[in-house]
């Protein structure tokens, strides 16, 4: 049987989900973890616009409690490894990273993610953005990555850009001769 706040929420992911909603949300989420675990379910369920809006609460959470987010990031790992999800979604989710710290057993697995998604010009410019950003932070832990992700920012600047992308390319870049 669903308990309540599986219910709850997955009836409010059915329509918009509005900031008045994820404040009550946020308020409730330090005394009932369960609504981390129900978002996260959500988040990977096949139906993408609930999965969108899980990931929009999730990113809300990161932003006001890092630490309850941290305990699960297998999951958003397991989400940006999969096929066809909400390109939102996959935003969000590169977003809550940036948010959190994280641990060493998956950074490999995350740069290796971001740098696919980099590289893949049909997705959209934000998500390309997100993961160049994320790769920079990775860089700075462990830089003898740093020739990879130049390698990469140098082929991608050879090429017209959309102007985020190519700002993004331009401020790491920087960064990185500077590390």
């Amino acid at each position: 049987m669903a308990k309540q706040t599986d219910v709850i929420l997955d009836k409010d992911l059915n329509s918009y989900l509005t900031l008045k909603h994820v404040a009550v949300y946020l308020m409730k989420v330090e005394s009932q973890k369960q609504i981390i675990k129900d978002a996260f379910k959500l988040l990977n369920k096949e139906d993408k616009v609930k999965s969108m809006r899980a990931s929009w609460l999730l990113l809300h959470i990161s932003n006001q409690f890092p630490k309850l987010i941290s305990p699960n990031i297998k999951h958003l790992v397991t989400f940006l490894n999969k096929e066809n999800t909400h390109t939102g979604a996959v935003r969000n989710v590169l977003k809550i990273l940036h948010e959190i710290q994280l641990p060493e057993n998956y950074i490999s697995e995350i740069f290796d993610i971001c740098l696919k998604h980099i590289k893949n010009s049909t997705l959209p410019h934000a998500v390309r953005v997100y993961a160049i950003y994320e790769a920079e932070i990775i860089c700075k832990k462990y830089p003898e990555l740093k020739p990879e992700v130049i390698l990469i920012l140098n082929e991608l600047k050879s090429f017209p850009q959309s102007p985020s992308i190519t700002v993004a390319i331009n401020k790491t870049l920087k960064k990185m001769l500077k590390m």
